[in-house]
């Protein structure tokens, strides 16, 4: 068991014991936020014939410019053209209607008079005006997506515009969350004297969820002796993917995590990461299942879950498990100098096109104040000097800006 590694040395030992999870098919409505288990092709040209751009009349044109046509016919919506325009010839055509074979171009509606069987317009009319050839979105075959591009709106809008009902993406991984820490009770049971309402395990849901994970399940067993905490952790670990356990993961008389993640048999991969605050976290892995301890001070598990959970999820759904990163220019100071390397958590924004942050209130790992805005972590390295407002820092977002 490796001990106190760095953030780098624990994210590369949990993905590298990860397998990405197997496919599975679902129904189109269901599959918006899903992660695409392969490539996906047009089935089909997208528009499938050629269709007009407006309401208005196909016209056949010949060589001589032209500005009076015959009109063969109209096309309502849902018609299918049954005959085709010789030049001199026009029809009446509906937006997204298919145009008779023959067409070189559509008048709109306003720039055209009719006349009994003619029409007659002064608006010039180039080859291919107004018209939408078939295949100009997508050729049958064309890629339309990537194994690990997430399934958004509009890759659902092309899939159901080719007649795709299921699509096949990666299964969301099983998350389970049990509490070790010592009088952590459910946050809807009333505490007694000396315990306190679990926070941690409703953040984690909620955390989770965003990642795409399914959550089986939000226990705490910090009540229980040791045999009953061990075979609680194993029957979670029958059934999720991912069990996350926060709280006795430090090396105090009551802190129980480690030595109940080694009595399920789970090979540890560390304990202990170089970061403040969640230095009290660990790993490790039972066949294909991973057990991420974290700390239980609020703080310290959120910013755990970031760096060490979030990763693994996405690791298992076959996307990059690396976060983005960019610089921002500090709205506020950190008076703080640093000893071990430090993930503080801010607020980004936009501003005169840069990227913004503040430093957030309450910053302690106990502290919940500052989890109610944040939506990034600033990395501040090891031995850093104070932050001064107006300096770049290196940071983490969250989630969508």
């Amino acid at each position: 068991m490796l001990t106190n590694v760095t953030l780098e040395e624990a994210c590369e030992l949990i993905t590298g014991n990860l397998i990405p999870l197997p496919g599975q098919s679902v129904a189109l409505a269901e599959a918006a936020g899903r992660v695409c288990y392969q490539d996906i092709y047009a089935a089909r040209d997208l528009p499938p014939c050629s269709q007009s751009a407006v309401d208005g009349y196909a016209v056949a044109m010949g060589d001589e410019v032209c500005n009076q046509f015959q009109l063969k016919g109209n096309l309502g919506p849902g018609d299918y053209p049954d005959f085709s325009l010789a030049p001199g010839q026009a029809a009446g055509v509906v937006t997204g209607g298919p145009v008779p074979p023959g067409t070189r171009g559509v008048i709109p509606w306003e720039f055209a008079e009719v006349k009994g069987e003619y029409i007659t317009t002064t608006k010039a009319l180039n080859p291919g005006d107004n018209i939408k050839p078939r295949g100009e979105d997508f050729r049958r075959g064309d890629i339309v997506a990537r194994r690990g591009n997430i399934v958004g709106p509009g890759l659902v809008g092309v899939l159901a515009a080719c007649g795709n009902g299921k699509v096949k993406v990666f299964a969301r991984p099983k998350v389970a969350v049990l509490g070790l820490g010592r009088g952590i009770v459910p946050y809807h049971a009333v505490p007694a004297p000396g315990e306190t309402r679990d926070c941690n395990g409703p953040v984690l849901e909620v955390l989770a969820r965003r990642e795409g994970a399914e959550v089986l399940g939000v226990e705490t067993a910090g009540h229980m002796e040791s045999a009953g905490g061990r075979e609680c952790l194993k029957k979670l670990l029958r059934k999720a993917d991912v069990v996350i356990t926060t709280g006795g993961a430090a090396s105090g008389a009551y802190d129980q995590a480690l030595d109940l993640i080694r009595q399920t048999g789970a090979r540890v991969l560390f304990w202990g990461v170089r970061i403040k605050p969640g230095s009290h976290s660990g790993a490790a892995v039972l066949d294909s299942r991973l057990i991420v301890s974290l700390s239980g001070n609020p703080a310290a598990c959120v910013v755990g879950y970031h760096l060490l959970v979030a990763p693994a999820l996405r690791a298992l759904q076959g996307l990059d498990p690396q976060p983005a990163r960019f610089d921002a220019v500090c709205k506020n100071r950190w008076p703080k100098k640093g000893g071990t390397r430090r993930f503080v958590r801010g607020y980004i924004s936009r501003n005169q096109n840069q990227w913004q942050v503040n430093f957030l209130p309450g910053q302690k790992s106990s502290m919940l104040r500052s989890l109610i805005d944040y939506n990034a972590l600033i990395d501040l390295p090891a031995g850093h000097p104070p932050v001064e407002e107006g300096q770049r820092v290196s940071v983490i977002p969250l989630f969508t800006l």
